[in-house]
């Protein structure tokens, strides 16, 4: 990695939008983590996370499930970089001043980026979400079409399409009765980052390539345009490391506060152990190529690859576990999608634990 401008500062309000990630219970990988690895997250923090759910009432709780459990809201994170915004009560503020058409881009970004993923259409620069949500119409149809897209999360999209005006106000009213809960916290939580600040500053701005290879355990490739590193730790964020590209060549990395060297490396050794566990049964194997075509209901998997109900079940389970594959309930059914970038992911990891890059 070139030399890059590095900073290192603390935001409280990454810690408020990663906790409402927790209270929606959309980070099952990094939950697979921790059960495999035998090792609890912070006492206090999931004690803050319990007062905090016991805080909102159902229908807030409800809320931050439609809107924080992917695929809307991820954009959220780079309007925090982009619009300088440090104090927790600013958010619903700046997200009430943006258009229903700016809203819809920060609400549906996964969407649009899934929908692109998809065929070049439409989708070959920056301004592509704009383009598509110029004719609203066609851009349903697109939404329902999208084969990756459960059909729980096409509903949530199409919800949205439809009424962008109320949807904003939705996401509004829930920032604004969140922060009066989140607020008593945010003092403990900037010292819990102001200590680790103080404790990786100078490795970090030092070696930032050592930091993000060996502590962060991201591909320096992933960061190789980047002209500026801003590195923003997160109590809430133990094991995952998100990457924001705010604007281009400048990358802001949020990332855990309590992990030591050897226990990230005691983490990845158990996950690739339970990684070639799974690869290790020609069934699930079978599994994972139907799942790679397109998601199946769990009955139809059993059926495809000739297995009981009972038995297919527990092979997803151990899949499950390693954050290998996803499930959306459908009445009374779950059906499951392969999470592709993790597969790629955990078989990169197994071929450097292997060879000791």
């Amino acid at each position: 990695m070139k030399k890059v401008d590095v900073s290192i500062d603390t935001n409280p309000v990454f810690e408020m939008l990663l906790s409402l990630n927790r209270i929606a219970d959309s980070d099952r990988l990094e939950s697979s983590y921790f059960e495999n690895a035998n090792y609890t997250p912070n006492a206090r923090l999931a004690e803050i996370i319990f007062e905090l759910k016991n805080s909102l009432s159902m229908f807030y709780r409800q809320e931050i499930s439609f809107f924080f459990d992917k695929p809307v809201c991820s954009l959220l994170w780079d309007f925090v970089f982009s619009e300088d915004i440090h104090d927790i009560h600013l958010l619903s503020a700046k997200v009430a001043e943006l258009s229903d058409l700016d809203a819809l881009k920060h609400l549906l970004c996964d969407v649009i980026e899934t929908i692109c993923q998809r065929g070049p259409a439409n989708c070959e620069d920056e301004n592509a979400s704009d383009r598509l949500l110029a004719d609203l119409k066609s851009f349903e149809e697109r939404v329902v079409e999208c084969k990756e897209l459960s059909e729980a999360d096409q509903q949530k999209a199409l919800e949205i399409l439809r009424y962008p005006s109320e949807a904003k106000q939705r996401l509004i009213r829930l920032l604004e009765q969140y922060v009066t809960v989140f607020a008593p916290y945010v003092a403990e939580l900037e010292e819990l980052d102001k200590a680790e600040v103080e404790r990786s500053s100078s490795s970090c701005i030092a070696n930032a390539q050592a930091f993000v290879t060996n502590y962060l355990k991201i591909n320096a490739n992933i960061i190789e345009p980047a002209k500026q590193l801003v590195f923003i730790p997160n109590a809430f964020s133990e094991i995952l490391t998100y990457i924001i590209q705010p604007e281009k060549g400048k990358f802001v990395l949020v990332y855990g506060t309590f992990i030591s060297k050897k226990r990230i490396l005691e983490k990845r050794s158990e996950e690739i152990k339970q990684f070639l566990k799974v690869l290790s049964e020609e069934k699930r194997i079978e599994m994972i190529k139907s799942l790679a075509v397109k998601p199946a209901l769990g009955s139809d998997l059993a059926r495809q690859v000739g297995l009981t109900n009972a038995t297919a079940s527990y092979h997803l389970t151990m899949m499950l576990g390693i954050g290998l594959i996803d499930y959306e309930r459908v009445g009374q059914r779950l059906h499951y999608a392969l999470k592709k970038d993790v597969l790629k992911d955990l078989l990169d990891k197994a071929y450097q634990d292997l060879v000791n890059l």
